[in-house]
């Protein structure tokens, strides 16, 4: 009879276990669609914020005395420097250029001891 009792234990024990992992697994994938999903909305408030500085900083280039044609121009280098097509063949692209495509360090964590996959936070200026 302790034989059996020794048995049914074992096996409580056993499911016990497999239900914990079960849970286990659950929270563990629960808790990365969190981390993403707070990194995303980190990542749109710090765009958001870059694109307002970068168009105020477009009126104060204009205010300056640059034309509307110059700051296109400076825009259309920058857009064409990034994507590697200054002249619509990634050959000729600069090779100190950085391709969004590739991970950016940023992305890999934040370095402050903040949750995994959260981004970096830069100290001072523009990053």
């Amino acid at each position: 009879m302790a034989n059996n009792q020794n048995t049914m234990r074992d096996m409580k024990r056993s499911i016990l276990k497999a239900v914990r992992d079960s849970q286990r697994t659950k929270q563990d994938a629960m808790d990365e669609y969190v981390a993403a999903r707070v990194n995303i909305k980190s990542l749109e408030g710090r765009l958001e914020e870059a694109r307002e500085r970068a168009a105020l900083l477009r009126r104060k280039a204009k205010d300056a005395g640059n034309t509307s044609a110059e700051l296109k121009t400076a825009d259309d280098l920058i857009d064409a420097r990034w994507t590697g097509t200054e002249d619509g063949s990634p050959e000729n692209a600069d090779p100190g250029t950085v391709n969004p495509e590739r991970e950016h360090p940023a992305t890999e964590g934040n370095m402050e001891g903040g949750m995994p996959g959260e981004p970096n936070r830069w100290e001072g200026g523009e990053s």
